[in-house]
């Protein structure tokens, strides 16, 4: 396999289609990695639809003044600590210019915790170059190779793929998740750290690499493989357990020891059986709209919440009745004109048959 990447580097051209996914599967040389993640992400295409210098105006603006700055500081020195290049000054520094571009290239997103290890990784792949870092970290989270508003605010786009999870799990994996039900045990707690890192705080680095092989190739469907993989090869080990929290020690220590790389993609990629993209698309399409009804609902608690305590700094008293009563009024209006949205929604939307 190695032999066969070097052919296709040394011509600086990609394996056909037919023969790319099977190739990135079975992983790429780390010494080929430099080359082929930028080609095979998309990156090197969208680094050529901007103007040259692109990435240092970024960088320029960012330092000039990014709203992202404070929170990018203080999670620097966290990322990677004990890896020699990340955490002395110039891996800080480059780092640091990498995670400020991203945050001016696309402001509606900024920054995200979890982005900081995403783009060590990126650096540390690919020889330290910050703008090939930072035009994969563009292909991952701006082009679509990820879900869309995984990384918002509201993280809208993690919560949607942690319910289409839970549903996979119960497909793939159906006595464990009843057992994990009866446990009361939370398996989105350990599996959001999964997909917002990309398992790159999670798996040994050479894992976690082998896994991104794929990803940047094949998109997100590689993620929920990798996290069934991870349940599916310590099912017998979870189903005995009766704590929720030893579930939760098990699947995160026996992440962090899967170094037989091969083992770990041959179940995922063969031992947890096909999975179509249109299903995970209909699963997303269903629990976006609960989603959407559950965020709307928390926010309008914490305006309530915020409302009362301004109150109470205000004069010591509580909200009057007639002050309750015009925030409620304004609440009831706000989700009743998003439940008639979802409502629009899902008589535009096919069945989930489709």
């Amino acid at each position: 396999m190695t032999e066969k990447w070097s052919k296709y580097a040394k011509q600086r051209a990609l394996p056909s289609a037919s023969k790319l996914k099977r190739y990135c599967r079975r992983g790429i040389p780390p010494n080929i990695r430099p080359w082929a993640w930028p080609e095979i992400s998309g990156a090197n295409l969208r680094r050529h639809d901007h103007q040259s210098g692109y990435y240092a105006l970024m960088v320029r603006q960012g330092e000039a003044g990014s709203e992202c700055a404070h929170q990018i500081d203080l999670d620097l020195p966290r990322t990677f600590p004990h890896n020699v290049w990340v955490a002395s000054p110039a891996g800080q520094t480059a780092l640091r210019r990498v995670l400020l571009a991203f945050s001016m290239h696309k402001p509606a997103v900024g920054y995200c915790q979890s982005m900081n290890y995403i783009a060590a990784m990126l650096l540390l792949v690919l020889n330290k170059k910050e703008e090939d870092a930072f035009w994969v970290l563009v292909a991952l989270i701006d082009d679509g190779i990820l879900y869309r508003d995984m990384y918002a605010n509201n993280l809208l786009g993690t919560h949607v793929e942690m319910r289409s999870l839970e549903e996979l799990l119960g497909m793939k994996l159906p006595r464990l998740r009843q057992h994990l039900i009866k446990l009361q045990c939370d398996i989105t707690i350990i599996a959001t750290d999964w997909f917002l890192c990309l398992f790159a705080t999670v798996l040994p680095s050479e894992s976690a690499m082998r896994l991104w092989d794929a990803l940047l190739h094949e998109g997100p469907k590689v993620l929920y493989r990798m996290a069934l993989a991870l349940l599916k090869m310590q099912e017998e080990v979870l189903l005995k357990q009766d704590n929720p929290g030893f579930v939760l020690h098990e699947l995160k220590r026996a992440a962090h020891a899967t170094h037989n790389r091969a083992a770990l993609m041959k179940v995922a990629f063969e031992g947890v059986g096909s999975m179509p993209m249109a299903r995970i698309e209909g699963f997303r399409e269903q629990k976006q709209e609960v989603v959407q009804v559950e965020l709307r609902r928390r926010e309008t608690r914490q305006q309530l919440q915020k409302a009362i305590s301004e109150n109470d700094h205000s004069d010591h008293d509580v909200l009057s009745s007639r002050g309750i009563s015009a925030f409620a009024d304004k609440i009831k209006l706000t989700y009743t004109s998003r439940r008639r949205d979802i409502s629009s929604i899902r008589r535009g939307s096919p069945s989930s048959s489709h």
